[in-house]
């Protein structure tokens, strides 16, 4: 894989549409098995960040565990994001049958840039700020495409990516610094996380992982309970997975 120190490995295209593929691996997850409720508390208030660099929403030993290996600029995660959130954790992630795990796996620096200022906070807004951003997508889009198109490619020389002005510029042409703000990460905090090099490793790290360890071809891409599951990128197809297992 590319560094992300460097653009080549990420196109300067904004794909607005679908954006999952097909996964070559089998298997629907370990059964949970008869599964109860937990109703000590509400644990969608529990988030918290994991080993591989993702954060997790949910009681951690929950029979049901899921990993979405999301992108912020594919519509396809976005169209998720809308119909699954509220139910998977009202009715699952709440009740302490489901924990629910995003791993940003970036693929353009728009995405980049967006994903940064989503982790910038930490893990307690974390998936408040991403479901915002994916609630945003259509003006993100039509903002960053009414923007300088030609400033944008002057972005991509290898000195802007390792400053970490490329990704300062991407967010401000789409509007994302602003809106961020609103959600309590000022613009001086914007933009350092933005140049923040460990921020932009951690990310290239998630998503090498995902890549070499579990072939993730494309967004969304979902485990339960550590395994790929094959052909499942909507809520109506994921949700019947979910209640299989907890029979």
């Amino acid at each position: 894989m590319k560094k992300l120190t460097s653009l080549a490995g990420l196109t300067l295209a904004i794909a607005i549409a679908a954006c999952s593929g097909e996964t070559a691996a089998n298997g629907n997850g370990a059964g949970a098995g008869d599964a109860e409720a937990d109703t000590s508390q509400n644990w969608s208030e529990v988030v918290s960040k994991t080993e591989a660099g993702g954060y997790r929403m949910g009681k951690p030993d929950a029979p049901v565990q899921i990993v979405e290996f999301a992108s912020l600029t594919c519509g396809a995660c976005g169209n998720f994001s809308d119909t699954a959130f509220d139910p998977l954790v009202e009715n699952y992630v709440s009740q302490g049958l489901v924990n629910f795990e995003i791993r940003n796996f970036v693929r353009d620096p728009l995405d980049l840039s967006a994903a940064l200022l989503s982790r910038c906070n930490g893990a307690d807004p974390y998936f408040g700020i991403t479901e915002r951003m994916f609630a945003n997508q259509a003006e993100m889009f039509n903002t960053v495409q009414s923007a300088d198109q030609t400033q944008l490619q002057q972005l991509a020389t290898p000195a802007a990516v390792q400053s970490g002005a490329a990704f300062v510029g991407f967010a401000e042409a789409a509007g994302l610094i602003d809106f961020v703000g609103s959600m309590g990460i000022s613009g001086a905090a914007a933009r350092q996380c933005l140049t923040d090099p460990a921020g932009r490793q951690e990310l290239e790290e998630m998503r090498n992982q995902a890549i070499n360890q579990y072939n993730v071809p494309g967004t969304p891409t979902f485990l339960i309970n550590g395994e790929v599951v094959p052909n499942v990128t909507t809520w109506a197809q994921l949700e019947p997975r979910i209640q299989e297992l907890l029979q």
